[in-house]
């Protein structure tokens, strides 16, 4: 995918504003990797699914087999 094709899909009005995103060093990826959640750390429940794993009732639907 091209620059011009990722810069329309973000909505960006000007490329410049996309190229600012390719200029990532090192350090930002390590700084924006330090603020990922471990998932052993995991403080947030998984709220749009169910305990069987499906994901009707966030989709609005309702199960009505129970």
């Amino acid at each position: 995918m091209n620059i011009v094709q990722i810069s329309f899909l973000l909505g960006h009005e000007q490329l410049q504003t996309t190229m600012v995103y390719l200029d990532i060093t090192t350090e930002d990826c390590a700084k924006a990797l330090a603020t990922l959640e471990n998932e052993n750390d995991r403080k947030v429940t998984l709220k749009w699914k169910n305990t069987d794993g499906s994901l009707i009732n966030f989709c609005g639907l309702f199960n009505n087999n129970k």
